[in-house]
């Protein structure tokens, strides 16, 4: 994400497999797990990843708007929906924005699709 130049988190040398990790966030680098109403929420719980340090931009040139929307007290809302494990390795979702809400439950098309695709006949 170019707003989080160069990077907010890396895969450590030892890692076992983590379908879909992003890796553990690099030093320097604040994040929080963020609930619909604003709440952090705890580790193994989906929410969008809030992100601060230094590689975050300070702001969209010229569109104050869309900077507000994404800026939050020194605090990046990422739009991307994520999960933290115990071991501190962030695995990305989707995209918030992409979420779809059936029957009243969080479904992301990314799953849909990891589905789809190791189901084949």
């Amino acid at each position: 994400m170019t707003e989080c130049s160069p990077l907010i988190a890396a895969s450590r040398w030892d890692s076992t497999e983590h379908t879909g990790s992003i890796g553990v966030p690099v030093p320097n680098t604040d994040i929080r797990i963020m609930g619909d109403t604003g709440n952090e929420i705890p580790i193994g719980e989906r929410g969008e990843l809030w992100v601060k340090g230094p590689q975050v931009m300070k702001g969209y040139w010229n569109r104050p708007e869309d900077t507000a929307e994404v800026l939050h007290d020194g605090w990046m809302a990422t739009g991307d929906i994520v999960e933290m494990g115990q071991d501190l390795n962030l695995r990305i979702v989707d995209r918030k924005k992409d979420m779809i809400i059936v029957s009243g439950f969080n479904v992301y098309p990314n799953e849909i699709e990891d589905v789809v695709a190791h189901n084949r006949k």
